[in-house]
């Protein structure tokens, strides 16, 4: 059809929601995902809707639709879980990645409930209530064992599953033993004078413990997550204990885990890759929110008001919660767009960007997994060769010498690392190691200084890095070897002492050359002090340095010159 795309949408009904399950080209391929998909749990129709798009124009037509009857067996299940840590105490579970586990895992059942798994590891009612649920406890602890010991001959499934009861054993009781003690309310103290009450009457070793009971009495009543949400906020707004907020860190995180809560704070959005970036600025503590003469409880104030604790760093776990649905959400089958394939690699780059808008990748390795992940599937390669090739292909994408560094190093540091592991370390050795010069590392026509700056970037980086010592020491080695050719074959010392120049402003660029975010320490850096140490040693040096600087100047340009000296490591 000239002048006329089409796409068929595959749309699946689950609890009354209609929700895009997939985008192809053929109609016959989405009404067989269609039929597959309506076998699937919780399913109960499926449509096809054919979308021709004519300009700027598009129109929509069902072209295919089945529904079944469910029945409600009222039976709830555990979730699959890619991976879980291996908590060697119980306290470990207690802690983020802990309970973002249980989070994953008892999803239905928290979801269904409107409580937290903090809230049910603190409250032995709700705790003996999912205890009493058939296998429910037997299949999460099951499957978890099973995941720790795969693939390792030190584990043993059934011993690993022995100690993961006997966790259970202990947060069972603990939590029947906190719910025989009297503590104050919130409602009744307020929370900073509860939390007072609390810390004055207990143990050291049990305070943490008890704290988070103190909240979850209050929060267990309240049986929405948008509620609890708000009122933990309420909470943590006003106090600067950084023990109160680390408290409520644990409650929001988990509420955070509810993806209902999540749509809730993002708002409507167009596809999944605006969602995914609506989550990015949360995650970040950068997102802009309508909330200007809102209810400080209405959804966009109060994604604002959770915006600012976000970005004060006042609340870690609830970014790594954040931080774990949005590489959960990259990972994932699901397009980004409702578009055509280039939209798709153009959303995705998109979303590259913003995760990493300089020379960090946000989320670190985690997400750089996810994004080679979907980068695969971009491709439409699977298995180990798929992976391969998609970190190949990431890397001109992120264009800047000190972004491919922060992508490879922060896969180096992943899951991926143990499956793909060679080709991450022979890009690194292709990006910097068989270079001849800078300028074939830093290709574009930047500065100098800015070359050089990129380079050490890059240096620095890999230098703090988790990599193999070897690699780590050959790399950075020839990029100091390569900054050394750099600073000898163009002049850039010659050029930057010019005898033209008033020794003052010389004596400050040479310095800025010491610095290490200039260059690093090594070769490169000794050749820029070892000028500077000649003109200290210069007789009368401080007279020169101030000769030819207004006299109301002269004061201030020898402070800042001791300043930045010292900086350097000239001084002590």
């Amino acid at each position: 059809m000239s002048g006329k795309n089409q796409s068929f949408e595959v749309h699946a009904c689950r609890e009354g929601r209609w929700t895009i399950e997939t985008t192809t080209a053929s109609q016959s391929d989405a009404e067989a995902i269609a039929r597959k998909s309506l076998s699937k749990t919780g399913v109960s129709g499926v449509r096809v809707i054919r979308e021709v798009a004519r300009g700027d124009t598009a129109r929509e037509k069902v072209v295919f639709e089945q529904t079944r009857e469910l029945r409600d067996s009222g039976k709830i299940f555990v979730n699959d879980v890619d991976e879980a840590p291996y908590c060697e105490t119980v306290e470990e579970l207690y802690a983020g990645r802990g309970r973002q586990t249980i989070n994953r895992l008892f999803r239905a059942y928290l979801d269904k409930n409107s409580v937290t798994a903090a809230e049910v590891m603190h409250d032995f009612r709700e705790l003996r209530r999912i205890a009493d649920l058939d296998t429910l406890m037997a299949s999460g602890v099951g499957k978890v064992a099973t995941l720790q010991s795969k693939g390792r001959d030190d584990v043993d499934t059934n011993a690993r599953r022995d100690t993961l009861y006997g966790f259970l054993n202990e947060i069972t009781a603990r939590a029947r033993t906190a719910s025989e003690k009297k503590l104050p309310t919130i409602r009744a103290e307020g929370f900073e004078a509860a939390i007072e009450k609390v810390i004055a009457a207990t143990r050291p070793a049990e305070c943490d413990f008890m704290l988070r009971v103190l909240v979850t009495r209050e929060l267990v009543q309240q049986r929405s997550f948008f509620g609890k949400l708000a009122q933990t906020v309420d909470w943590a707004e006003p106090t600067e204990d950084q023990q109160a907020r680390a408290l409520l860190d644990t409650f929001i995180s988990d509420v955070l885990a509810n993806a209902e809560t999540l749509q809730d704070l993002i708002g409507l959005q167009p596809n999944l890759g605006a969602a995914v970036a609506a989550l990015v600025d949360l995650a970040q503590g950068k997102m802009e929110t309508a909330s200007e003469g809102r209810p400080s409880d209405s959804p966009e104030a109060l994604a604002g008001r959770l915006n600012t604790l976000i970005a004060q760093h006042a609340l870690p776990d609830s970014q790594a919660m954040l931080v774990e649905r949005i590489r959960r959400q990259i990972e994932a089958k699901s397009p980004l767009t409702r578009g055509e394939p280039e939209e798709e690699e153009e959303a995705f780059r998109s979303l590259i960007g913003k995760l990493m808008p300089q020379d960090d990748l946000f989320g670190g390795g985690s997400i750089a997994e996810a994004l080679t992940h979907r980068q695969s599937r971009l491709l439409n390669k699977g298995g180990v060769a798929g992976l391969k090739e998609a970190t190949g292909r990431l890397l001109p994408t992120l264009a800047d010498p000190a972004r491919k560094a922060a992508y490879l190093l922060a896969l180096s540091e992943s899951r991926l690392a143990s499956t793909i592991g060679d080709e991450i370390n022979q890009q690194l050795e292709g990006l910097f190691v068989r270079p001849e010069s800078v300028r074939d590392i830093v290709k574009d026509s930047r500065p100098p200084n800015k070359k050089m700056q990129t380079i050490t970037a890059v240096f620095h980086k890999v230098r703090v890095s988790g990599l193999e010592d070897g690699l780590k020491s050959r790399i950075t080695g020839r990029l100091d070897e390569l900054l050394a050719s750099y600073i000898v074959d163009d002049r850039i010392l010659e050029r930057v002492d010019d005898p033209s120049r008033p020794l003052h402003v010389r004596a400050f660029m040479l310095l800025a050359m010491c610095t290490p975010e200039m260059l690093p320490e090594g070769k490169a850096s000794q050749l820029a002090r070892k000028i500077v140490v000649k003109h200290l040693k210069r007789p009368n040096f401080e007279g020169e340095l101030v000769a030819a600087a207004p006299t109301h100047e002269k004061e201030r340009i020898l402070r800042d010159f001791h300043v930045q000296l010292y900086r350097c490591g000239f001084m002590g």
